[in-house]
């Protein structure tokens, strides 16, 4: 399920001293069956541009359009509805227009998002119950919802003996999990994550990681905001990097971090092991830098050019 931006703005606090613009002018279409990064420092505009995604957010102006579904707060748009246009109202009038938006609740179960730290949004007293909340939230009987939280619970690795459990006497690991469980089964059609990774350790992040990558495979399209460049690289079909609200970058992971003058103007750094393929690359050892996704893949691709297999 396609998501374009056209030209949208958006600005905190909009008509008060305290406003600071987070969006400037994006332009963006999210395709089908992609996983796409979303990169750049904190207070760049990542969580806010996904917001927007599901229409959690409204943008100041411009257009979101979620397959056939369009938000739509262009001038042309407000003053054809006599919605106020001026600054001071605009914030009004967004929360009065945002209840006569086409069943923005319908858009929210396609488009499925996953703040940093889910874990604490958990509430439920099992992790059955906490899991089949949202279907039932969006109509499932409790026979569907429950049908539904224990495929997505199998889905993310959680078996039956974890149903009956607290969440909230699970490891932080798990509990992510079972907060991500929670939007699976719902049965988005767009999965966005926001930092995913933050707080997890090595294992946890693979394991993560893993079931982001079966998802994709399964047809669901990954947006994820990141600061994470390893997971960029190993797992990323696109890399869209913003600063200050606005896109700079869109490219492939493996263009991103070739460029190096574009890294050192954004305060990037390439992962480590690119940047040591990198090397053996200007070293003269004739490496294809597109197998290059972690460490295995780097010694695998340096087995292959000492041994000579094209």
């Amino acid at each position: 399920m396609p998501i374009e931006l056209k030209h949208v703005f958006y600005t905190y606090d909009e008509g008060l001293p305290s406003s600071r613009e987070a969006l400037s002018d994006i332009n963006l279409l999210f395709k089908d069956h992609c996983f796409t990064a979303l990169i750049g420092e904190t207070g760049s505009g990542k969580s806010t541009l996904i917001q927007h995604l599901n229409g959690l957010l409204l943008p100041t102006s411009g257009i979101v359009q979620v397959n056939d579904y369009v938000i739509d707060m262009t001038l042309e748009y407000k003053k054809k509805h006599g919605l106020p246009t001026d600054v001071i109202n605009t914030h009004a009038m967004k929360k009065k227009h945002k209840k006569k938006q086409k069943d923005i609740k319908t858009l929210r179960k396609r488009v499925g998002l996953v703040f940093q730290f889910p874990e604490y949004q958990i509430f439920e007293e099992t992790v059955i119950k906490d899991v089949s909340y949202g279907p039932k939230n969006f109509g499932a009987t409790n026979e569907e919802a429950i049908a539904s939280a224990k495929r997505a619970l199998a889905l993310v690795g959680i078996d039956h003996s974890y149903y009956e459990r607290s969440p909230f006497e699970l490891s932080g690991g798990e509990k992510r999990r079972v907060a991500i469980a929670g939007i699976i089964a719902l049965n988005p059609d767009v999965l966005v994550l926001d930092e995913p990774t933050v707080g997890l350790d090595a294992g946890g992040q693979a394991m993560l990681m893993g079931l982001l990558t079966e998802i994709s495979r399964n047809g669901t399209s990954i947006i994820l905001a990141t600061h994470d460049m390893d997971v960029v690289l190993k797992y990323a079909d696109r890399a869209i990097v913003l600063d200050q609200g606005k896109v700079i970058s869109d490219s492939t992971p493996l263009d991103l971090f070739q460029n190096s003058e574009f890294l050192n103007k954004s305060s990037l750094e390439p992962p480590k092991v690119f940047r040591f393929a990198l090397d053996l690359k200007k070293h003269g050892l004739d490496i294809n830098l597109n197998n290059i996704k972690d460490c295995d893949s780097l010694a695998d691709e340096i087995i292959r050019v000492k041994s000579g297999v094209k």
